[in-house]
């Protein structure tokens, strides 16, 4: 950062040094502080609306549904009279913790277009691109509306089986659009031959190094070398993981039942909530929805037996998933120590998520266990 000395000062003298920060830099970190603070204005309807009929776009009229109140995930367009089809506009900057995701809507945009050439059932897309809209430019997207009840709001209690079964589909299509290369996304027109694979929306992690070496950025952006031990330590318990054949593949990064649309004879209509995907090693997918099932071992050996794959030891992964997710945690409490206001208010999910990530790193004997070292 360009201004780590005027930061520096300003903090130990000024409660709000954002603010003098702000009067001289622009660097991300001060950007993403600002945005963080500031509420971007949302585009009207009207200016939606006439967009989609210069695009020739015919969807009726639409009324705005906001299904979270924060600042990252953008806004959700709908006509509930055809439900044909859904439009979704992002914010100028979107900010995660203090994750960049600067391009969060071309993500969850590329995701969905992959998930497609893989044959898995996700809302399809029927168009993107940017658009000006209220004095910025915004990414848009609108997918076809599908209509079904996540996995997790039917009434009665079900059985992990049915969740396995479910995530297995899912996690073997995934798997069937393997060794992602660059050369590969060009070939599928989802990458330019002129651009870098540092100029795609998703995040290129091929394999758990480039993951762990991801943590441990964070971890020393925020100065944590507590945290950055604890990294060290999931890395080595990789020292004898080997590749898969399938090389690296489109992850999903969040598979659990809340984000499984089924229709009334439990049948999955849709994959949804792709904005965390990556190209990277399926079995971080796996482990995600391990943690999310009851009976943690069950989806992994379902997965082995169904592919004739052998995904090798399974703890290196869900302790890696563990690490992720605790990280989050640790985000939260850097924002409360240098008296920053956390940017994401739903907090009751995530909550409980990084206590059992704590809880699963303990058990792993990745974080010490406080009650053994208060005997």
């Amino acid at each position: 950062c360009r201004c780590e000395a005027i930061c520096s000062l300003a903090r130990s003298v000024f409660t709000c040094y954002f603010n003098i920060c702000l009067l001289f830099c622009d660097c991300v970190w001060c950007t993403c502080t600002s945005m963080n603070r500031q509420r971007l204005d949302k585009p009207t309807l009207d200016q939606v609306q006439a967009h989609l009929t210069d695009k020739g776009i015919d969807t009726g009229t639409l009324l705005e549904c906001s299904l979270i109140d924060n600042d990252r995930g953008g806004t959700f367009y709908v006509n509930f009279e055809r439900l044909e089809s859904v439009m979704r506009v992002w914010d100028a900057h979107c900010s995660w913790w203090s994750f960049e995701f600067e391009r969060q809507g071309e993500r969850e945009t590329s995701a969905l277009q992959l998930a497609q050439k893989a044959d898995l059932q996700s809302p399809g897309v029927l168009i993107s691109g940017h658009v000006d809209l209220a004095g910025k430019s915004r990414h848009y997207m609108v997918t076809k509306y599908v209509a079904g009840a996540r996995e997790d709001e039917w009434e009665e209690k079900q059985p992990p089986e049915r969740f396995a079964r479910l995530a297995v589909g899912v996690l073997k299509k995934l798997s069937s659009n393997s060794n992602l290369t660059p050369q590969k996304l060009v070939a599928q027109g989802l990458l330019k031959d002129t651009e870098s694979i540092d100029d795609f929306a998703l995040p290129y992690m091929p394999d758990h190094n480039a993951v762990l070496k991801y943590l441990r950025g964070r971890a020393e952006e925020i100065n944590e070398p507590s945290i950055v031990d604890i990294v060290e330590k999931v890395a080595d318990l990789f020292a004898s993981v080997q590749p898969l054949p399938c090389g690296a593949c489109l992850v999903h990064s969040d598979i659990h039942p809340g984000n499984l649309l089924l229709d009334t004879d439990f049948q999955l209509l849709a994959v949804v909530d792709w904005e965390e995907a990556a190209i990277s090693d399926i079995r971080i997918d796996i482990a995600q929805a391990c943690l999310a099932c009851a009976n943690r071992d069950m989806i992994w050996s379902m997965f082995e037996e169904d592919t004739g794959m052998n995904l090798g030891d399974k703890i290196p992964w869900l302790a890696l998933v563990a690490l992720m997710r605790f990280m989050v945690s640790v985000q939260i409490d850097w924002y409360e120590r240098t008296g920053k206001e956390v940017p994401d208010k739903n907090l009751s999910g995530w909550e409980s998520l990084c206590s059992d990530a704590e809880e699963l790193l303990i058990e792993l004997n990745v974080l010490p266990n406080p009650e053994a070292a208060r005997e």
